[in-house]
C-alpha cells in the first residue's frame, strides 16, 4: 500500500452501534408517519444517502426491524415494509386494551395534581382540536393521553410494550381520526376515564379505558369495511 494512501476509518463498536440507532428511528418514522407505506421496497443505498452514513448501520437497522416484525426480506428483491394483516391488528387492540386497564387502574391509584392537570389540559386541548376538525392534531394527542396514562402507571416495561404496540397500530389509526363525529365520541370516553381515575375508582377505570379501546378497534373496523 502506498505509504501516502491511508486506510478507511474504522468507526469505534460504540459509535456504530449509535449510528445503528438511528437509522432505525428514522426507519419507523417514515413507517409510523405513512411516508413509506407496507408493501413498499425499502432502498438501502437511498437511506444511507439520505442520512450521510455508510450501508452497514442501514443494513443493521433493517435487520433490526426485520427481527421486530417491521420489515419482511424477499429473496433476490430486497426488504420490504411488513403489511400488518387485520388479524394482527385486532389481536393487537386486544393486548392494548389490557394494558390501558392495568394502567388506568394504577393511574387511579397514583394520581397527584401535576398528573390530574396534565390529564386535564391534554382532554381540553382534544376538545378544542374536534372543535375545529384538527384529525391529525388530534391524532397526536390522543396519543399523549394515552401515553401518559400508561406512565401514571409508574411501570417502565408496560410503558415500553404499550409504545411499541402503538407504533404497529398508528397505519390503520390515522384514517378514521379524520372524521369529527370519531373524535368527538373518542374525548367523551377520555373524559369519563378521566372522572373514573380522578374519583380514585381503580375498577372503574379498568372497565372504561378497556372498553374505550375495543371502541376504538370498532371505528378502525368500520373504515375498512367502508372502505
Amino acid at each position: 500500500m502506498n505509504a501516502k494512501t491511508k486506510a478507511p476509518k474504522r468507526r469505534a463498536p460504540a459509535e456504530s452501534a449509535q449510528l445503528s440507532v438511528r437509522v432505525t428511528d428514522h426507519i419507523e418514522k417514515l413507517i409510523t408517519a405513512g411516508r413509506v407505506q407496507p408493501g413498499e421496497r425499502l432502498n438501502e443505498l437511498a437511506l444511507a444517502e439520505r442520512l450521510g452514513v455508510s450501508r452497514a448501520p442501514v443494513r443493521e437497522a433493517m435487520r433490526s426491524l426485520e427481527g421486530r416484525g417491521w420489515l419482511t426480506r424477499i429473496a433476490n428483491r430486497g426488504m420490504f415494509v411488513r403489511e400488518l394483516s387485520v388479524k394482527e391488528m385486532l389481536d393487537i387492540f386486544d393486548i392494548r386494551a389490557l394494558l390501558v386497564g392495568y394502567a388506568a387502574e394504577r393511574a387511579a391509584e397514583l394520581l397527584n395534581a401535576e398528573r390530574r392537570k396534565t390529564l386535564g389540559g391534554l382532554l381540553d386541548q382534544m376538545d378544542k382540536a374536534a372543535k375545529s376538525d384538527d384529525g391529525a392534531r388530534y391524532y397526536r394527542l390522543n396519543a399523549e393521553y394515552h401515553d401518559a396514562i400508561l406512565a401514571f402507571s409508574n411501570n417502565q416495561r408496560a410503558v415500553e410494550v404499550y409504545a411499541e404496540l402503538a407504533k404497529d397500530l398508528h397505519r390503520f389509526q390515522r384514517r378514521y381520526f379524520d372524521f369529527a363525529p370519531n373524535m368527538v365520541k373518542s374525548n367523551a370516553e377520555h373524559r369519563a376515564l378521566f372522572d373514573a381515575i380522578v374519583s380514585g375508582d381503580g375498577a372503574q377505570a379498568r372497565r372504561l379505558s378497556e372498553q374505550h379501546v375495543q371502541q376504538g378497534k370498532l371505528r378502525v373496523l368500520q373504515t375498512l369495511e367502508s372502505d
